[in-house]
């Protein structure tokens, strides 16, 4: 099975509340860019799951026209969420999943399922690594590839 980590464009700070922050257009143009390489890449049939904030929304939703797929929401995947509960519902169904979430959440989920440990790691927005595997759980995936929008430009 695949999973794919992917943060979130670039978004807007300032004064509106985390949760609602949008992606500014350097934003929206990275999760496009990162959306066709998905595309390219044999996406296409998986489960493609996004973080209930705004930027994340707007990420996948760029993806979910991609490729094309269906966009479902999980409250797990907000910034502040906990790698181990994320592996915990990631193991009920074993399939290709795109998750579209934050820092830290998706530094340390990485590093938890390729690691066995969790790591803050830093993050491009809309940086995603692909981690492959026998089953979604700790130590056991590996980093099969990586897209920075950086390589693209």
């Amino acid at each position: 099975m695949r999973i794919a980590i992917i943060r979130h464009g670039a978004a807007h700070y300032g004064q509106d509340l985390d949760h609602t922050r949008p992606l500014t257009e350097q934003g929206q143009e990275q999760a496009s860019r990162l959306a066709q390489w998905l595309a390219n890449n044999g996406w296409q049939s998986a489960e493609l799951v996004a973080s209930p904030f705004l930027r994340a929304q707007q990420t996948a939703q760029a993806i979910a026209e991609a490729l094309p797929l269906t966009r479902q929401t999980q409250s797990l995947l907000q910034p502040d969420g906990q790698p181990n509960e994320v592996i915990d519902w990631l193991v009920l169904r074993q399939t290709d999943r795109i998750l579209v979430s934050h820092l830290p959440l998706v530094g340390r989920l990485a590093s938890l399922l390729v690691d066995g440990q969790v790591y803050d790691q830093p993050w491009s927005p809309a940086e995603c690594w692909v981690l492959e595997g026998d089953v979604a759980a700790s130590g056991c995936m590996s980093v099969v590839d990586v897209w920075y929008p950086a390589l693209e430009e």
